[in-house]
């Protein structure tokens, strides 16, 4: 009796500390109107909370009927209850200097892969800038011989124009001492009043178009080397066949010698 009591006891503790979160999670996802959506980090912790809710009816209902509940489950659910809580940061401090490597780690790796997706951005979209202007060149000496240039060639080159002057401006913002926030906030006041400001090479659509040819272009020189070696493996086996064919040929001809041979001789005796 005593122990059922203390259970009782542990999982009233357990029912408060869910109302705790209830409350804590009806304030963060209820105001919607500010956010305007809700994020995703709140949609799986309602979703976690929902998991410890249904195990702690099931307790509920063997309380119900009178039956113990198990200490072993009683304690997991608990420990599960403690991690969700200092996930949310309820009733979560930390006192004096403390390190959580584990959280450097996954910090440092999420830091390196952030810096090495723009470092390629910015590689491919210089790439396509020296691309754009020597193809520029190309056209003006094609027009100095007396090439008429074509609708979208003239684009081009207005295009290309254009992204030369906007590049001085926009590395001069890029390298400027500013924090993160600083650059996230300019560029985005950028894009969303002089959305032409930005190089047309540093811009998703051109480098999605880049990255589909670079796949593109793959795939058919996959395919080239396939055909080619189903070729070779043809010829070979063409060759193969034609020279079985002639020494199948020949034996059938030194045979029949050596056979007429054999009679002409028994023939004589």
């Amino acid at each position: 009796a005593l122990d059922l009591k203390q259970d009782e006891v542990s999982f009233q503790m357990l029912v408060y500390e869910l109302e705790r979160i209830f409350t804590y999670l009806e304030v963060e996802v209820g105001n919607t109107a500010a956010k305007g959506k809700i994020p995703l980090q709140d949609r799986l912790a309602v979703a976690e909370f929902g998991l410890l809710e249904s195990q702690m009816n099931s307790l509920q209902r063997e309380l119900d009927v009178g039956e113990p509940i198990e200490s072993d489950v009683l304690s997991v659910i608990s420990d599960q209850v403690i991690e969700f809580k200092r996930k949310l940061g309820i009733d979560y401090y930390v006192e004096g200097l403390t390190f959580d490597y584990e959280a450097i780690l996954r910090y440092v790796k999420d830091l390196r892969e952030q810096l090495n997706t723009a470092l390629a951005f910015g590689i491919k979209g210089c790439q396509l800038l020296w691309n754009d202007i020597l193809f520029c060149f190309t056209l003006f000496r094609r027009a100095l011989q007396g090439y008429t240039l074509k609708p979208r060639e003239v684009t081009t080159l207005r295009r290309t124009f254009k992204d030369v002057i906007t590049f001085i401006p926009f590395v001069i913002i890029l390298i400027l001492p500013l924090s993160p926030v600083g650059h996230v906030l300019i560029f985005g006041a950028i894009q969303r009043f002089i959305p032409e400001f930005f190089p047309s090479s540093f811009t998703d659509a051109r480098q999605n178009l880049l990255q589909l040819y670079e796949s593109t272009e793959f795939s058919q020189v996959t395919i080239d080397e396939n055909l080619k070696e189903k070729i070779a493996r043809i010829s070979e086996a063409f060759s193969y066949a034609i020279i079985d064919f002639f020494k199948n040929v020949f034996s059938r001809e030194d045979n029949e010698k050596l056979q007429s041979t054999v009679d002409s001789d028994e023939s004589t005796q």
